[in-house]
């Protein structure tokens, strides 16, 4: 990497920033979040990671841009710097972040806990990923670290998270022409986080519309986390009353709103609306209109008999327990939205099979077709076929056939591929694990009882790697990857140095954040942490209900007619929305209407508020209001509940070590 002459307008590589962002955050990271004094909410919204969990939407690289907002008020700091020291930033501290949250960063869920207290199914769990129960204890009475014993369990991890993660930032790079020059994907996540870095750079610092937006995040998010922190403290926005974390209120028997068999979680969270705001209109429409048909079905069904006694289900229930429209007869939405999921990345490398055509042409010729790539289209292919070889060849060494390790990257394109195209442009996805057995149940309708270890690996690992969320390793580098790229693209940061720094990133802070959570258990004892005494303990891997899951996922038996439903649903509106232009529905809203993201996680509401208000902006300002008053807007309101999410987590660790 070496440095190129200013003449030729090329950025010198800040190694020693790259290496240290992900190392050090990495490290902290899990500590942040472990410490957190609070059993449930505040562990998820104070963390440095994935913290408002139903858009994916991670706190650390907003952290990192608000702690950059005073130093560039140095003139000549701000001048030498410039936005494109906080691109470096912002791209590893993206990617860190998903690589934080503890119990899913990396894979891990309860697994260490499990060895020792599931005991005797815990011996299904293979010596490659978890030592034996006597080493495992130590985690929670604290202790020397036997080093000997880890070794092989912090290297299988590593390997799990790295060899996929390449192989999506390979395939991020092949693409990021198509999606960020071409298409104009606008990840409105990243937006937000260009709109504050932006900011920044001012040299009257702060715009107004951005300090307005600031403080009405502020007057919603320190009244929350007061509300968490003192029990004295007035609810004023009711989260005490049956509210998620994610600020989604679930309704349960007897509520006015449970009454109606299709009813689904509301979401009121500012950040998701903000996020929401960001987004096309058409996909702000198709998924609310679709959410109403979901509500719709669903009552028509309840009328003619089935799903009887769902009303006497909370809203959560309605998705994780029986009756379920999402998972029993006879409308099984879970297995038709898992089939327009794989659809909706099918018909994009369908309808720009051209663009494909034309980087493979060029592969052959040894070019990258423009300059600005990272790197040749030739060793971008090259790469792709390296990682996807070696994360075959991990999992058939970690016990899997042939065909079996093939369907773990085959399962993780086809879902997350599509989940980053939603993320790109709805600024939100579909969190939920059971679509990641769709190849699998093909293969192996049911799972045996108790699982074999190649079952009980297939199973963790495709439902939660392969498919949840991006605070999982594979979700995490395709949905940095790709919006690395984009605002790179924005802040003027060269393509190679994207590459660069995703890479640093992606190798470095797996292993740093592992070290970072085996580090403070070993120190503090896991039973002297109340995450690991009620979640890692009390939850465990649950090996004994894996079986009847694995028969629920995507859903219940025969589900094959609804995936191929699905596929048909959408591919019919992937053409028509890329025939007609006018045409005002899509299968991203179709997904997020009529799945988890609205049933569970109420995003139908914010996604309706947006449209409303995203409507009325166009309407009365057009772009030129939209730009200069809304985004800004939005912008502020999103960075103000983080500055209070940020103030939560460090109240809540300050409480751990004086209790008040």
């Amino acid at each position: 990497m070496s440095v190129e002459t200013k003449e030729k307008g090329i950025e010198k590589l800040p190694i020693p920033l790259i290496i240290l962002v992900p190392a050090i955050l990495g490290f902290v990271g899990p500590i942040w979040q472990m410490l957190i004094a609070d059993l449930g909410t505040a562990a998820i919204v104070g963390s440095l990671g994935e913290s408002v969990c139903n858009i994916g939407m991670s706190t650390a690289p907003i952290f990192i841009l608000l702690l950059c907002a005073p130093i560039y008020r140095i003139k000549a700091l701000r001048e030498r710097l410039g936005i494109k020291a906080m691109a470096y930033l912002y791209i590893s501290s993206l990617v860190t972040s998903y690589n934080i949250n503890f119990p899913w960063a990396l894979d891990q869920r309860y697994l260490y806990a499990s060895r020792y207290v599931e005991l005797p199914l815990a011996d299904i769990i293979p010596g490659f990923m978890c030592p034996p129960p006597d080493v495992c204890r130590v985690l929670n009475t604290g202790g020397p670290m036997d080093w000997g014993a880890w070794s092989v369990p912090i290297t299988w991890f590593w390997l799990h998270n790295v060899t996929m993660g390449l192989f999506f930032l390979s395939l991020a790079t092949l693409f990021r022409r198509l999606w960020i020059d071409v298409e104009s994907v606008p990840f409105p996540q990243t937006l937000v986080a260009f709109e504050l870095a932006r900011n920044n750079t001012e040299e009257r610092g702060w715009g107004r519309m951005l300090i307005i937006g600031v403080i009405i995040g502020l007057a919603f998010e320190i009244p929350v986390v007061l509300t968490g922190l003192f029990p004295w403290f007035p609810d004023i926005y009711g989260v005490r009353v049956n509210t998620c974390p994610h600020i989604t209120r679930y309704f349960v028997e007897g509520d006015f709103f449970a009454q109606i068999p299709g009813m689904m979680g509301a979401n009121y969270n500012p950040p998701v609306v903000a996020m929401a705001y960001m987004a096309p209109l058409h996909i702000l429409f198709s998924t609310w209109f679709f959410a109403v048909i979901y509500m719709i079905t669903v009552q028509v069904a309840y009328a003619v008999g089935a799903y009887t006694g769902i009303t006497g289900l909370g809203t959560c229930g309605r998705s994780w327990c029986h009756p379920s429209p999402i998972s029993d007869p006879p409308l099984k939405f879970m297995g038709i939205a898992t089939g327009a999921l794989v659809m909706l990345g099918v018909m994009h490398l369908v309808l720009n099979r051209k663009y494909i055509a034309e980087t493979f042409r060029a592969a052959r010729a040894g070019s990258s077709v423009l300059e600005k790539e990272a790197i040749s289209y030739r060793s971008c292919y090259i790469m792709m076929a390296v990682t996807l070889v070696a994360t075959v060849a991990f999992w058939m060494s970690s016990t899997l056939s042939f065909v079996d390790a093939l369907l773990m990257p085959v399962t993780a394109f086809c879902i997350w591929y599509s989940m980053t195209r939603m993320y790109g442009l709805a600024g939100a996805y579909w969190r939920s694990a059971d679509k990641g057995l769709v190849f699998y149940r093909l293969l192996y309708p049911e799972m045996t009882r108790p699982p074999t270890t190649r079952e009980f690996i297939i199973y963790r690992t495709s439902v939660q790697s392969g498919s949840d969320t991006p605070s999982y390793p594979w979700g995490a580098a395709a949905f940095s990857s790709f919006a690395s790229y984009k605002f790179a693209s924005l802040a003027g940061l060269s393509s190679k140095n994207t590459f660069y720094t995703l890479l640093a990133a992606l190798t470095i802070a797996p292993l740093a954040s592992h070290l970072g959570f085996l580090s403070l258990l070993h120190t503090v004892g896991g039973r002297n942490i109340p995450m690991w005494r009620s979640w890692f303990e009390g939850i465990g891997e649950r090996i004994s209900q894996m079986p009847d899951w694995w028969s629920g996922a995507p859903a219940q038996e025969p589900w094959v007619p609804h995936f191929v439903l699905g596929l048909v649903i959408s591919g019919v509106l992937s053409w028509l929305r890329s025939r007609f232009v006018w045409f005002p529905l899509e299968p991203i809203g179709f997904i997020l209407g009529t799945t988890a993201s609205s049933v569970l996680f109420g995003l139908w509401l914010p996604f309706l508020v947006a449209w409303i208000l995203k409507t009325l902006t166009m309407r009365v300002g057009g772009a030129r209001l939209y730009e200069r008053r809304g985004v800004p807007l939005a912008t502020g309101a999103a960075v103000g509940c983080f500055i209070g999410m940020i103030f939560s987590g460090m109240m809540w660790i300050l409480r751990y070590f004086i209790p008040f």
